[in-house]
């Protein structure tokens, strides 16, 4: 869990925090600060999940910094769309890694999603896969490094250390 979270934090594009928020939110992206808050507190997978959706928001829905090649700027799609795009980016990154969301991801799509046509629902499917595609690659190429990093430090632990004990002088009194 901690690896993963690292590697989250290094991929996403704006700083992470973690903090109480005071309303049912689990997470926010914030353009204006450009920094992503993530609640105190919960369970490894729905910290996991928030992240990767608001990441998705930061890389997606920013109207001044849309971060996917080939992505429109945020400012055009509505709410709904948003919300459908991250909570699909969050539960297709997590399943690629073994984490299930489905249970929270499935209900949270189908609300944000009723009502649509299925041509929106399916312009946004190009963004969906271009974004956990790019997420996906960046996550493991951190995890990669984070362990990497960490085999070296165990392989400088286990070096032998070499003491040099020098020889004692004698004191004599005068």
């Amino acid at each position: 869990f901690e690896d993963f979270m690292k590697a989250l934090e290094r991929v996403s594009p704006v700083p992470m925090e973690y903090m109480d928020i005071s309303s049912e939110a689990k997470g926010y992206f914030s353009p204006s600060e450009q920094r992503i808050v993530i609640q105190n507190d919960m369970g490894e997978s729905q910290t996991v999940k928030t992240a990767v959706h608001e990441i998705a928001h930061s890389l997606l829905h920013d109207k001044d910094n849309v971060r996917v090649e080939g992505i429109e700027e945020g400012e055009k799609k509505s709410r709904s769309t948003k919300e459908v795009e991250a909570e699909s980016v969050a539960y297709t990154v997590c399943q690629h890694f073994g984490i299930d969301t489905s249970e929270y991801s499935f209900a949270y799509v189908a609300g944000w999603s009723s009502g649509k046509e299925m041509p929106e629902l399916k312009e946004s499917m190009d963004t969906i896969r271009k974004t956990a595609s790019q997420l996906i690659t960046g996550i493991e190429n951190e995890l990669r490094e984070i362990q990497l990093q960490r085999s070296q430090t165990m392989e400088k632990a286990q070096e032998p250390v070499t003491l040099v004990v020098a020889e004692c002088c004698e004191y004599h009194a005068l």
